[in-house]
Formats: C-alpha cells, sequence, structure tokens
C-alpha cells in the first residue's frame, strides 16, 4: 500500500493527545478508615476491574479512529501487485509501441508491429468510457497527441508503422510520464510493447535511478523470431598513396549481427544510382569483413556515395549513405629569388610545379620576393621560403601576424642567406635560430647524415609503406653542408627530422594558430643529396599539407537520434535543409564560433539532405547509429530486473496465444485502487464505538 498524500502521516502525533489526558487523570485514591472492609473488598474485584478494562479499551478506540482519519487523509493506494482491489474509477492507460526498424521483422504471429499494434487495441478494449488513453511511439516524430478516449486512441493505433528513424524512447516515456502528472489521476500504468531490443532499450537503462520513480511500466514483449542480419560496423575514407596518383578509397566493415551464418551476401558501391563495384562475401556469426572501394574522382566538391548490402534478412541497415567532401583547393605561394641570384636550381620548385599540375588539393603561386606587396600575403594558406638570401623586415612582420591567425610557413634558408635576418624572422615567433655553420657547401664531402626518422609526428606518419611493428628502412641522404639549429625548451618546439650526430634538421614551432616549420639544410644540391633521394618528394609533400591545414576527403555524416547541427560558414543569416524533395527552415543559433544551423531532425530516415546558406551549399548523409543492427533481445527476467531500478513498479511479460486470459492477468497486475474511504468508514464506526463505551463507562461510575 501507498499513499498519494504521505504528509498527511505526520499527524499520526496527534495520538499523542488522548495518551496524555488519560495519564493526566490519573488519581492517586484518598485512605479514609472505615469500620469494615468487606464490602470494599468485594467493590475491588468487581467493579473496579471493569472500569478499568473500559477505561483501557477507550484509550485504544479513541487511538485507532485518530489513525483511521490520518490515514484517510493521506489516501492510501493500493498498487498493481493487489490487482484483485480493481474498481471501475478512472484511470489514465499509457500505450508505448516499439516501431523501430527491428520491429518490421516476421514470426509465425505476424509481423511484430502488426502483433504490437493489435495488443495495443485489446488492451485498450478493458478500458471504460471515463478513461483516457496516452499513445505515441518510440522512433521517429512523436504523435504529439492529447489523452484520448478509447474510440479515438484506436484509430490512431491502425495508423502506426514501423519507421527507420532516430530512437527516443527515454524522450518519449518522460512525455508520457508528464501526461499522467498533468492528468491528475494517480491510477495510471504505461504499456511498452516492444521487441527487447538491448540496442533500443540502451539509453533508458543509463538513466538516473530517481528519474522515474514514480511511473509504473509494464513491458510487453512480441516476437520469437531468430534473424540472420550483417550490417555496417564503421566506414570511414582512406588515401591510397600520397603523390600524384593517389587513390580515393571507402573502407567499410562489415558484421554479422544475427543468430548465424550469414552466406552468398554481396556489397555494391553506387553513385549517383551508377554500379561502380561489386564483392561477395560470406559471414559466420559475429565474424566481420573489411570492404575496400576505389571512388573515382568527381568535378564537384561532394560524392554521394552509397554502399549496399544485398542478399540479408532484415533490410533497414543494408544501405549506408557516404557523402564524401572532397578537400578543398589550398592557396600556396613561393616565394624565391631570381635565377641569376641563386646559387644553384631548387629541387622544390619543379616539385611544386608538377604538383601544381596534378593535384585539384593545391593551388600554387610562384613570385620573387623582390615583387611582393606585404597585402598580397593574407590571401594565401600557407607561405614557402625557398632560397632568399635576406627576409625584409616588412616581410617578417606581416608573415607571422598571418601565421598567428591560423597560416602556414616553411622556411628553407639560402647557402649565402643572411643569418642575422633569417633569426629576425625566428625571432618573432620566439622559436629557436640558426647558429654555426657546418661543413662545406657544394663541397659533396659528407660531414653528417641524416638519422632514420621515427613516426610520431603527422608530416611522417603514412609515408611509409610498413607494418606497424615493422622498423622503417630508408636510404639516408647525406649531408654536406647545414645551419646548427638551436631549439628552445618548451612545449610548442618539435624536432621532426634529425641528424645521426643529433643535431636539429628539420623543426617546427607554434604562433598563435599557425605553425612554422624551419630546416637546417636548403633545396638545392648543393647542402646535400637529400633533395635526389626518393624519400624528399612525399615528405614536401606532406609538410605543405600539414602547413596549410587543409583536412583531406572526408565523411559528412549525421547519426538519426540526434540533433542536426552543423556551421556551413563564418556567418550566415538564413538557411534552408532539403530533404526527400521537402525544404526545411531551420533555427540559427549565434554562438561564439559563427552562426549555427540546429534542427531536431526527429522525422528523418536515412537519406540525403542538402544545407544551403547564402553561397554555401554543403551535403550530409543520413544513417542509423550501427547499434541499432544488434540483434540482441533482452530475457524478461533480465529486463524487469534492469527495469525495477529504474522504475516504481516494472513488470514484464511475454504476449501468449491465449489472447483472452493474458488479458485477464494483464489488467489484474496493471492497475490498484485508492482505499481512503475504507479508513473513513472505519474511523466513524470506531466513533460510535467509542460513544457507546464513554456511555456505559458514565453509567457504572461510583460517586
Amino acid at each position: 500500500m501507498s499513499f498519494l498524500n504521505p504528509l498527511f502521516l505526520f499527524a499520526l502525533l496527534t495520538i499523542a493527545v488522548p495518551l496524555l489526558i488519560y495519564l493526566l487523570n490519573i488519581k492517586k485514591p484518598r485512605r479514609i478508615q472505615f469500620s469494615t472492609l468487606a464490602f470494599f473488598e468485594s467493590l475491588k474485584t468487581t467493579a473496579l476491574k471493569r472500569i478499568k478494562i473500559k477505561r483501557w479499551l477507550l484509550l485504544a478506540v479513541r487511538c485507532l479512529a485518530i489513525i483511521a482519519l490520518v490515514i484517510a487523509a493521506s489516501r492510501p493506494f493500493l498498487p498493481p501487485e493487489f490487482g484483485w482491489a480493481s474498481s471501475h474509477e478512472p484511470k489514465v492507460i499509457g500505450v508505448l509501441i516499439d516501431n523501430s526498424p527491428t520491429m518490421e521483422r516476421v514470426d509465425r504471429n505476424g509481423p511484430y508491429i502488426e502483433q504490437a499494434v493489435n495488443l495495443a487495441s485489446n488492451i485498450l478494449s478493458l478500458a471504460e468510457n471515463s478513461d483516457r488513453i496516452v499513445v505515441n511511439v518510440t522512433n521517429g516524430a512523436s504523435l504529439n497527441l492529447p489523452p484520448l478516449t478509447r474510440q479515438v486512441a484506436e484509430r490512431r493505433l491502425a495508423e502506426i508503422e514501423a519507421v527507420n528513424a532516430g530512437n527516443y524512447l527515454k524522450d518519449r516515456i518522460r512525455n508520457i510520464q508528464n501526461q499522467f502528472e498533468s492528468s491528475g489521476i494517480r491510477n495510471s500504468v504505461l504499456y511498452l510493447i516492444t521487441d527487447a531490443q538491448e540496442s533500443q532499450l540502451q539509453e533508458l537503462l543509463e538513466s538516473e535511478t530517481d528519474e522515474f520513480e514514480s511511473l509504473r511500466l509494464q513491458v510487453i514483449k512480441v516476437g520469437d523470431s531468430p534473424t540472420i542480419n550483417a550490417g555496417f560496423e564503421h566506414v570511414d575514407i582512406e588515401l591510397g598513396g600520397l603523390d600524384e596518383n593517389s587513390v580515393l578509397q571507402l573502407r567499410a566493415t562489415v558484421r554479422n549481427y544475427g543468430n548465424g551464418n550469414a552466406e552468398n551476401l554481396s556489397v555494391s558501391l553506387l553513385i549517383e544510382d551508377e554500379l561502380i563495384s561489386q564483392q561477395s562475401f560470406n559471414l559466420a556469426e559475429a565474424e566481420t569483413r573489411d570492404f575496400v572501394f576505389d571512388v573515382p574522382p568527381g568535378d564537384e566538391r561532394y560524392i554521394a556515395a552509397e554502399l549496399l548490402i544485398e542478399g540479408d534478412e532484415l533490410s533497414f541497415d543494408n544501405r549506408y549513405y557516404a557523402a564524401i567532401r572532397l578537400p578543398e583547393v589550398r592557396e600556396i605561394l613561393v616565394l624565391n629569388e631570381s635565377q641569376v641570384n641563386r646559387t644553384a636550381q631548387s629541387y622544390l620548385t619543379p616539385l611544386l610545379e608538377a604538383a601544381a599540375e596534378e593535384s585539384d588539393r593545391f593551388s600554387i603561386s610562384f613570385t620573387n620576393v623582390a615583387d611582393i606587396q606585404a597585402t598580397d600575403i593574407y590571401q594565401y594558406d600557407a607561405v614557402i621560403l625557398d632560397g632568399i638570401r635576406n627576409v625584409p623586415d616588412f616581410l617578417s612582420q606581416t608573415l607571422l601576424e598571418h601565421v598567428q591567425t591560423g597560416a602556414g610557413l616553411l622556411f628553407l634558408p639560402a647557402a649565402d642567406g643572411s643569418v642575422t635576418s633569417y633569426n629576425r624572422l625566428l625571432s618573432f615567433s620566439g622559436s629557436g635560430s640558426y647558429t654555426n655553420v657546418t661543413g662545406s657547401y657544394g663541397s659533396f664531402t659528407p660531414v653528417d647524415r641524416m638519422a632514420v626518422p621515427t613516426e610520431g609526428h603527422p608530416i611522417l606518419e603514412m609515408i611509409f609503406d610498413k607494418q606497424d611493428d615493422e622498423e622503417i628502412r630508408l636510404n639516408v641522404p647525406e649531408i654536406f653542408y647545414y645551419y646548427e639549429i638551436e631549439t628552445r625548451d618548451r612545449g610548442s618546439d618539435v624536432t621532426i627530422l634529425r641528424t645521426s650526430t643529433g643535431r636539429p634538421l628539420l623543426s617546427e614551432t607554434r604562433a598563435g594558430s599557425g605553425r612554422i616549420i624551419y630546416s637546417a639544410i636548403g633545396s638545392d644540391p648543393g647542402w646535400s643529396n637529400f633533395p635526389i633521394k626518393p624519400f624528399f618528394a612525399p615528405l614536401m609533400y606532406r609538410t605543405i599539407d600539414y602547413l596549410v591545414q587543409g583536412e583531406g576527403a572526408s565523411l559528412n555524416n549525421h547519426t538519426l537520434g540526434e540533433t542536426f547541427r552543423t556551421m556551413p560558414g563564418t556567418g550566415f543569416d538564413s538557411a534552408e535543409l532539403r530533404v526527400a524533395g521537402e525544404t526545411i527552415l531551420p533555427e540559427i543559433r549565434q554562438t561564439f564560433r559563427g552562426s549555427e544551423i540546429h534542427y531536431p531532425a526527429l522525422e528523418w530516415t536515412p537519406g540525403w539532405v542538402q544545407v544551403q546558406s547564402d553561397e554555401n551549399s554543403v551535403l550530409y548523409s543520413m544513417n542509423q547509429h550501427t547499434i541499432e543492427s544488434e540483434l540482441n533481445a533482452l530475457s524478461s527476467t533480465d529486463l524487469e530486473d534492469l527495469l525495477t531500478n529504474i522504475f516504481e513498479y516494472a513488470a514484464v511479460s511475454r504476449a501468449a496465444d491465449d489472447l483472452s486470459g493474458f488479458l485477464d492477468q494483464l489488467e489484474m497486475a496493471s492497475f490498484g485502487r485508492e482505499i481512503w474511504y475504507w479508513f473513513v468508514i472505519i474511523g466513524i464506526l470506531l466513533l460510535l464505538f467509542e460513544s457507546l463505551i464513554s456511555r456505559h463507562y458514565k453509567a457504572e461510575s461510583i460517586e
């Protein structure tokens, strides 16, 4: 038994009043001398004993009457386990149907979703005309219905179907709880009809222990069909190689989530509904396999690719949409001097010219340092100083300001350069400096060698084709002439390459939001035979790629069940979302980072969303969370054990073939009854009894 107004139970303290009255009225008898005590001895054994018993009885009746009235004021309520106390008093019934895509499955009793809808309809047939019904679904857009009559609720049930949309189970239970509380009717219960997939219940099982403490939940499990199901566990972009022959690849990890072996399946890559590639496979239970697809280059900024699994029993997760965002073109400025002033030909220049012709990623401009205007620097994402003998102060200051805002700077010295001007440039950023000169330029006599690189810095990652535990094997270049670099001991300074004697060969320092990389050697063969080594080209390419902070190809993916948020530009006043042929006007929120598009996306299903804001257009793919593919139905016992930690009352039943008997048991287990009037009647009867005892006690009193 529980109480709707438990604060009134404090009134039980009032039973102390009759006790105090009784104790205060106890008087010590006076001694009176009589000639004979025979009469009083007889009275002691008869009337006085009866009077004493009646006094105690009167005290007990009065205390019980107070207790009964206090309990009545506290509104006692028999919970569902006392279903025999059910009556025809008004109730509010919540029906929450699991319409997740796994409910599309079929067993001997038909599709799960149809079983759930029919079962809900039969439950509502038990409701009275005075009852109110709250109906909702777990996935996709909320029905947003007020409490309904039984007839209207049954019509709305017929419209429910499984949808491949986001899971909002916890939010829907919270909404129904709020509707229960607003109704003012205590006698309420929520029926959740589901196939009890652990993935569907995961967020609910992570709820706070007191979040749904006042809600009574009756879970009904439907479906009992083992299913073979293969789905995508992970999809990502890979870039094969680092030169002009690089190939964009899509790697998909497929997992067998079902209850048995998956055989004779295939996975395909489609772009604009055109089949690009297809691979066949078999998977044992719980086995995974990786598939790599070459993605043909496109002329647009985004590639809309689809991965499709065929031959699978459960199809809702067989299609993965991949919006591939190609890297932006990054503007790079190379500052050098005329060939007349150079000691030798730079090997970096032809390398960059080839990269500019073959790659859509970089747009490279070559300018003589004597012709550059300071204001021109700001339009480039990275600047390369290649063999400049003297760096003007105005250029040093402009470069530093630009780097601090996020640009990159690569500095390669000249053999006859001004160390003073070099150090002035480096000192502006607080980095290291050039000190002594070692060796003889153009002598081709080695004074040192480059040490074998060690992976760890982003520039060196993915350059070497080797296994994770395999050592790097490299024909290291010889060094004839180099500037000694003295680095500073601070966290933002990093040595990328070293000589075999431990001297820094290529160093990095951070300046504001940007990076400066400076070398101990130049880019022509007078310094070293490095420019003619195979390692030179990929190292320079990766260094430039790292400096411009340009991201490679990536996936723009939105996970269903989450709020859609994106920042497609630095600032905009209006935007629209185009989904499945419809145009949506989202909310635009101003944040410290800029304008953000915000939309709940409750109704979205897997597919594409085009974001249009001012002059920017961004493509996103929409996919279910991979956890939705996991078929792991909880047993009734396990589910009930978990739910009882969250809900005041939680019971789990499995839908039975004998529907009439099942519904009778369900009704008995679902509703309780307020019994306050029982205690009012008991209190009145006790007060009447107290009056009779008081009258009889007065009649037998001795004056």
